[in-house]
């Protein structure tokens, strides 16, 4: 096996677990929205907590070894600096936007281990976590759209801005009353 083989199999597999850590989150964000007390809730705060590791160190791995593939097929096309501002964009967004609201969950359950409080319930529905992860993973897919395509020049900005475009989308509709919750607090 070549160098540039493991280094392409590397950036392959960190985007594979990327996208899979993504969707863990994605699952477990829809879950703890539906939730309903505290039993339910648990499994699914520990799996929102636990993601990062998935898809964390993947983006350290995607980012390093597009590296050296860039340098191996050249700097010159536009379509992998619009990958790379994608991939930047999916980790600043977790960081921001996902990761305080994540401890914050954590510290309040830990808080209150026995009960399911108002303040954990908020936490919960906040909309901005199932924006994020939804956001993240339309850039995922707009990345791949380039891996696949190496489109070039204007063609690479329309097709990243699209996914932006539909991430932003997606991430709209997050704002929607989850139907579990609207109908508690209707009672």
């Amino acid at each position: 096996m070549t160098v540039f083989a493991a280094v392409l199999f590397s950036h392959i597999a960190g985007a594979f677990f990327l996208f899979a850590g993504l969707s863990l989150e994605w699952l477990a964000v829809s879950y703890l929205r539906k939730s309903l007390d505290r039993v339910q809730a648990d499994p699914w705060m520990d799996v929102v907590r636990i993601t990062p590791r998935f898809y964390g160190p993947s983006i350290g791995i995607v980012f390093l070894s597009g590296r050296y593939l860039a340098e191996k097929v050249g700097w010159d096309q536009t379509w992998i600096f619009a990958a790379l501002a994608a991939l930047i964009a999916i980790a600043l967004t977790g960081i921001v936007f996902t990761r305080p609201r994540v401890n914050a969950i954590v510290k309040i359950a830990k808080e209150t281990p026995d009960k399911f409080s108002a303040c954990l319930e908020h936490r919960l529905h906040d909309p901005v976590l199932l924006a994020s992860v939804r956001f993240r993973v339309a850039l995922v897919f707009g990345i791949l759209l380039l891996m696949v395509t190496k489109l070039d020049g204007m063609f690479s900005l329309v097709a990243i801005s699209g996914t932006v475009a539909l991430g932003a989308l997606l991430a709209g509709l997050a704002w929607r009353r989850p139907v579990i919750h609207a109908a508690t607090t209707a009672n």
